[in-house]
């Protein structure tokens, strides 16, 4: 990226913001802050060691910093905003709390705006929310305005020695965890479908057109999702540009081929419940033309019988039988007469 005169003599650190009040905890303002060293476990920095830690970053340290915003927190947003070592378009978005996608390189660093799994997910698994990070050499700042499941579990590997090189390759980290649940929800919509399709092929149909809907949903929503962030990130991996070094460029390349795959798996699961919806409907329908079929026939059957009762039933003078002793029994014996007829003409007409 080009730089005017002025930010290149000018090798001073940047400003930083007033330091976060001690009493943001978890799930308020600063939801986590690491530091990560060489051959060294992740160490936790507390709210007021931000500061120096980024002061430390700026130096030229060979530790890479993360820190997790939570940007419903009015203090850590007013923070945010006035950190002037982050980049201005970044805050411009938090401003306006624009989440839509983006991709880009600004400062020397890669902006993303993506979406992460949400925790609001009881009704629906694929529910996301949008995920603000700057990831630079040795930085990489998240924040967010709901909990999101990907940067917590980072958060959480975190305390079994996760190690990374650089903050972007902390960003391709993170992108790969959710690309994991993204693989998770495939897997268990696979073993669904293989139920769902063992009950249909052996005749229980009962209950399982709401459940291939349930999971069609779910695909078609995890692809709307992420099947354009992975078409941008793989435009911009191939666009080229200097400002990402070659080895953060492959650790990107290789999230987005594994997003890739997991998208491939969930088309094919849509494709495959859309057949199975299909074989569903087919088994439906031909249930429903059995049903058609004997209510027909029983239709038929009966409609001579019923045709007998109804002119013996008239009340008019001069009907046969009516002071007979035994004309009940000659009527009955007519009527089941003209329903056997007719079941024979139908089994007749069948054999030809």
């Amino acid at each position: 990226m080009s730089h005017s005169p002025s930010e290149i003599t000018d090798a001073r650190p940047k400003p930083m913001p007033a330091v976060l009040s001690e009493s943001l905890g978890a799930d308020r303002g600063l939801i986590c802050g690491f530091r990560l060293r060489p051959h060294a476990a992740p160490q936790e920095i507390p709210s007021e060691e931000i500061a120096p830690a980024l002061v430390q970053v700026q130096a030229g340290s060979d530790a890479v910093v993360w820190l997790h915003f939570n940007l419903s927190d009015a203090r850590a947003r007013r923070w945010l905003l006035d950190a002037t070592f982050l980049p201005e378009s970044l805050r411009e978005l938090w401003r306006e709390h624009d989440g839509n996608r983006r991709v880009e390189t600004v400062d020397d660093g890669l902006l993303l705006v993506v979406s992460d799994f949400s925790y609001d997910d009881a009704s629906d698994p694929s529910e996301v929310a949008p995920l603000w990070c700057f990831a630079s050499q040795h930085l990489l700042v998240t924040a967010r305005l709901h909990p999101l499941r990907s940067a917590d579990e980072l958060r959480l590997q975190m305390r079994s020695h996760l190690t990374a090189s650089s903050g972007i390759d902390l960003a391709a980290q993170l992108l790969d965890i959710r690309t994991s649940r993204v693989k998770r929800l495939a897997n268990e919509m696979t073993d669904q479908l293989d139920n769902i399709e063992d009950r249909i092929l052996a005749g229980n149909i009962e209950q399982q057109r709401e459940l291939l809907g349930r999971n069609r949903r779910l695909c078609a929503r995890l692809r709307r999702e992420f099947a354009p962030e992975r078409s941008d990130l793989n435009r911009f991996l191939h666009r080229p540009t200097d400002a990402l070094a070659e080895a953060d460029r492959e650790t990107l390349q290789s999230s987005t081929d594994t997003l890739a795959f997991a998208l491939e798996e969930v088309s094919e699961l849509y494709e495959r419940s859309k057949l199975l919806q299909e074989e569903l409907a087919s088994r439906l329908a031909e249930a429903t033309g059995r049903n058609l079929y004997v209510l027909s026939i029983v239709t038929a059957v009966m409609l001579p019988m019923t045709l007998v009762t109804g002119i013996f039933g008239m009340n008019v003078g001069g009907l046969p039988g009516l002071h007979g002793d035994h004309a009940f029994w000659w009527v009955m014996l007519l009527i089941l007469a003209s329903g056997g007829v007719t079941l024979a003409a139908f089994f007749w007409r069948r054999l030809l």
